[in-house]
């Protein structure tokens, strides 16, 4: 009987550590934060700004310059709106995106629209690691040629992604 007492005690004790130190994150109104993408061919570096405890807007900007034989630069643009459903260690959240890409010297472009599900998991109160999926509209124009353009749409998943995120 002392060990199930026990046992129940230790139980209930991690339960109150672990929510005092799931609401030690930095997901408060006022936070900033800074999202660099893990995987995947994604070269935007994302920000977020926390407008209310569990609202965040976003924003993103890439550049890439590439030298050799695949000469180019490739400009990307994001913005966006997030919702957070808890505010704690694990913060899963859902949220809309729209995205613009222009790559190859602009004879590709890209604009998406979509919205997205994922969740964030605080390591640290100022570091999370994220992953996310997005479903949506993705329209991408690929210049051929001076006179020939090709368009192709697509209506799914757009992106999947890991980051990892630092706040200040």
């Amino acid at each position: 009987m002392k060990k199930i007492v026990l046992a129940s005690a230790a139980l209930v004790l991690a339960m109150a550590t672990g929510s005092v130190l799931a609401a030690a994150n930095s997901l408060n109104k006022g936070s900033m934060g800074l999202s660099i993408p893990v995987t995947g061919s994604d070269f935007v570096v994302e920000g977020k700004y926390l407008i209310d405890n569990n609202m965040a807007v976003l924003g993103g900007f890439g550049l890439a310059i590439a030298g050799g034989d695949a000469q180019g630069t490739d400009v990307g643009l994001m913005g966006g709106v997030r919702k957070y459903f808890t505010m704690g260690e694990f913060a899963p959240f859902v949220g809309g995106r729209v995205d613009y890409k222009s790559t190859q010297d602009s004879t590709v472009s890209e604009f998406g629209i979509g919205a997205e599900a994922g969740a964030e998991y605080f390591v640290g109160k100022q570091f999370s690691v994220e992953g996310r999926v997005g479903l949506g509209y993705t329209s991408t124009s690929i210049d051929v040629t001076p006179t020939t353009t090709i368009d192709i749409s697509n209506i799914g998943t757009t992106s999947f992604a890991f980051s990892a995120n630092f706040y200040f």
